[in-house]
């Protein structure tokens, strides 16, 4: 869709009210050009200094750091642009939540991936892992039992634990190259206080696409024991090679009865500092408004300004920026294997089906954690993400980021050799 389309979308749509007189044909005037490769530059380098950002907070030292899923890109313009013009607004008082904000994800569902919700399905949640922790609250009591998959990302993990729940890992099979999730295993794990599994999909650390036949039987499974599954699909959007995502809630009416997904712009959009942003599904009625219900109880349903207009811009067609992200994603992608293939440093890089974020096997090297952890860290001053924070399966590894400008990358690359080789 062209900008002038998208624009007119907004307005259509009632958009207009969040932006002030004669903003629209400004913002027109300043994203003129069609071709995204001329639009975007991820090659500049951008300061972050005097941001507060929490990734470079820990580089003290000189250090690159490349472990939180944060890129080093420009956010999305249509984004930036929207935020600015509701900004130029003299008043930024209580806001409700529009009907916009819920066609904008059922939108975004149906036309990027392919997947028909009914918009009452639809709800805000106070971020991903917030939200994530508040269906603990609504379905779960202490002592209740969560199943997690690891390698999986370590904070379904923590606030589980730090609610009084117990989490039991049941630890995907790593065979040939790849990941695969162990269901004899899972099967013997349920009993009669296992509530709750949480799935990651797409998967972090690893990249993982699930395929649909793998989720049907996960459905099936979980809904045969009483358990419901919690999606995590903060890195749908971002699929990489063509790979269409597949939403847990569609694979299945099984999937549908049981199912509840969080999704976020935050990532795909590189707006992680908005961090109440992000919304959930649900199909199954009973349990949609027993969740929603404890949002409102505890006075986490009213989304902030920023949240509301970011979603809307970000989940209205236009998405020239984010498929020349992917691609220069995949560029990335591209060259960090090619590093890692042909300089023999006793490390093997996964191949990411998903998101910007690099799973790195150094077992080989036959270090314990902590001494691999300080090599790239003191000898390759580079701040990587700790693959045994993420649970059984990932000691001897390690998660890089490739969300940066090739020169930066380069760099990285210079470091772990000389480190390394």
């Amino acid at each position: 869709m062209e900008r002038r389309s998208f624009f007119k979308s907004l307005a259509s749509a009632g958009f207009t009210t969040l932006l002030p007189t004669g903003s629209i044909g400004a913002l027109l005037a300043s994203c003129a050009s069609a071709n995204p490769s001329e639009e975007f530059d991820f090659e500049k380098l951008i300061d972050r200094s005097g941001t507060w950002s929490v990734k470079y907070g820990r580089a003290t030292n000189g250090e690159i750091p490349m472990w939180i899923a944060d890129m080093d890109f420009a956010t999305d313009p249509f984004v930036k642009a929207a935020l600015s013009a509701r900004l130029d607004r003299d008043v930024l008082g209580y806001t409700s939540t529009p009907p916009e904000f819920y066609d904008a994800v059922a939108g975004w569902l149906k036309n990027y991936h392919g997947y028909q919700v009914d918009r009452e399905w639809v709800g805000y949640a106070p971020g991903v892992i917030a939200g994530i922790n508040q269906a603990y609250l609504t379905f779960t009591n202490p002592g209740d039992k969560i199943i997690v998959q690891p390698p999986v990302y370590d904070q379904f993990k923590l606030y589980a634990e730090r609610l009084g729940r117990i989490v039991v890992d049941n630890p995907m099979i790593l065979r040939d190259g790849n990941y695969y999730m162990d269901f004899d295993g899972l099967e013997q794990l349920f009993d009669d206080q296992t509530k709750i599994l949480v799935l990651c999909n797409p998967s972090n650390p690893c990249g993982i696409h699930w395929e649909r036949e793998t989720l049907v039987r996960l459905a099936e499974i979980c809904e045969r024991h009483g358990v419901i599954v919690i999606s995590d699909e903060i890195h749908a959007d971002l699929t990489l090679y063509g790979v269409q995502h597949v939403p847990f809630c569609s694979v299945s009416d099984a999937a549908a009865r049981i199912g509840l997904m969080f999704g976020s712009p935050t990532k795909s959009f590189n707006i992680a500092g908005l961090s109440g942003t992000a919304y959930c599904l649900i199909p199954n009625k009973e349990l949609r408004e027993r969740y929603l219900a404890t949002l409102e109880n505890s006075k986490l349903d009213e989304p902030p300004i920023p949240t509301l207009v970011a979603t809307i811009a970000a989940y209205r067609d236009d998405t020239r920026w984010l498929d020349a992200l992917k691609r220069y994603i995949e560029g990335n992608i591209q060259r960090a294997l090619d590093f890692f293939s042909e300089n023999q440093m006793c490390m093997e890089a996964f191949k990411p089906h998903t998101s910007f974020l690099l799973w790195i096997d150094c077992r080989a090297l036959g270090l314990p954690q902590d001494q691999l952890m300080s090599r790239f860290k003191e000898g390759a001053k580079l701040i990587l993400s700790n693959g045994a924070s993420y649970g059984p399966g990932g000691e001897g590894f390690v998660r890089l980021n490739l969300g940066y400008p090739v020169s930066v990358l380069e760099e990285a690359f210079a470091r772990i050799k000389q480190e390394f080789a």
